[in-house]
């Protein structure tokens, strides 16, 4: 019997990866929703972790009710829907290194990693496939948010809103080759909790998801220059808002595709190089 040419073949699988990715994401999904009090949690959170902190220690610094040193430095004077806005972006940054990156610890620490592994399924769709869960979860609470932000607490936004998704697109895109990275950590960590948390953090700060990052040291200030979440952010908030953008419009927008393309491939580079060496040497499974 004559085989089927290659390039069938690899379409073929690539369809199979896909429906794979689509189910590892639907699985997520219906676990995510069969704990409402979780989801709440996801809303409530950034709520009186963050935004409620925040937007009181602008109260307090304001003059006259006017977010003076904010509009200095960014061109706006509305604090909270600067800080609502940076919520969408600390959402992906969330979904990237817990619900992508760390998943794989939880996985180790039930005894189905392996198993799940000795699939067919490569195992680089086991993190599309959460990528694409996480994601959705993160855009529905970050939307919920945003809609809080209006109606409670006066937040601003412009049509221009829809302007910048295709920016928040990129960076889905970007978080998910930063989701390998971290993933790859995760693997080889025996208690990965505090490098995740601290990562994580770090890196939604350095983001300028709370501040304008111009006001970051002079030394840090080069990091936030390098993350793809930056220049999402800085987008989103120049469109919505109306503020000053770092850089010109489009070299924002040319950082964003080169970094989506960067942080993927070298993402899936050390992802598979680390999976591999785990499996050679097998402690898949040790933790």
């Amino acid at each position: 019997m004559r085989s089927m040419p290659l390039p069938v073949t690899r379409r073929q699988d690539l369809v199979d990866e896909w429906r794979a990715a689509l189910a590892i994401a639907r699985k997520e999904l219906r676990i995510a929703t069969r704990y409402p009090l979780n989801l709440a949690n996801e809303v409530l959170q950034p709520l009186y972790q963050f935004l409620l902190p925040s937007l009181l220690l602008g109260a307090t610094f304001a003059v006259g009710g006017r977010a003076l040193g904010l509009a200095s430095l960014t061109g706006t004077e509305d604090l909270a829907g600067f800080l609502f806005l940076g919520v969408v972006v600390a959402g992906l940054v969330g979904a990237a290194f817990w619900e992508i990156a760390f998943s794989f610890k939880r996985e180790m620490d039930t005894g189905t990693l392996e198993p799940a592994w000795l699939t067919p399924t490569r195992p680089e769709t086991f993190v599309i496939g959460r990528a694409i869960g996480a994601i959705v979860i993160a855009g529905a609470t970050s939307l919920v948010l945003i809609v809080v932000g209006f109606a409670v607490f006066g937040a601003s936004y412009s049509a221009g809103f829809l302007a910048a998704l295709p920016a928040i697109a990129l960076a889905s895109f970007s978080m998910l080759g930063i989701g390998y990275l971290v993933a790859s950590a995760v693997l080889m960590l025996r208690e990965p909790t505090f490098f995740v948390d601290a990562t994580s953090f770090l890196f939604a700060t350095a983001s300028g998801v709370a501040f304008p990052i111009t006001v970051l040291p002079i030394l840090v200030r080069p990091v936030a220059y390098l993350l793809p979440t930056t220049y999402a952010l800085d987008l989103l908030r120049h469109f919505a808002l109306g503020t000053r953008p770092l850089l010109d419009p489009w070299v924002e927008w040319l950082a964003l595709v080169a970094l989506a393309l960067v942080t993927m491939a070298l993402g899936r580079f050390v992802f598979l190089r680390t999976e591999h060496r785990m499996r050679i040497r097998g402690t898949l499974g040790q933790h």
